[in-house]
């Protein structure tokens, strides 16, 4: 059973009014519960939000849910948003590996090659 954002928040939040229902469905579904990359691309982004640590938050999810998602791509977006780069930004360098071919500049501070297509300024 795919585990929405929302069930996961009611988890992570320490005063969710739906935290008793988050809890009896995971002891319910406790072997049955999915989750995708879209699941921590969204909480990343709403963690400041929420006041969760997005790290002990990924550790608990991929205990407590099947996926197909590599974890060292998760932990690397986060890394990166420690660096600097926002959320999406973040998942692109980490799933890019070491090289991405992109215009933006916010790759240049991490450590990845950027394949740069915009056209060179004159001085």
């Amino acid at each position: 059973m795919y585990a929405d954002t929302d069930f996961w928040l009611a988890l992570l939040k320490a005063d969710d009014w739906l935290a008793d229902r988050a809890e009896s469905q995971l002891e319910e579904h406790r072997d049955e519960l999915e989750v995708s990359l879209a699941t921590f691309i969204e909480l990343f982004l709403i963690e400041e939000q929420f006041g969760f640590d997005r790290e002990e938050a990924t550790l608990s999810i991929l205990e407590l849910a099947e996926t197909d998602v590599d974890p060292d791509i998760v932990f690397q977006a986060s890394a990166y948003i420690d660096d600097g780069l926002n959320t999406f930004d973040a998942f692109h360098a980490a799933l890019a590996n070491d090289a991405i071919l992109s215009s933006d500049q916010a790759f240049e501070t991490i450590e990845i090659d950027r394949v740069a297509f915009e056209p060179e300024t004159e001085n």
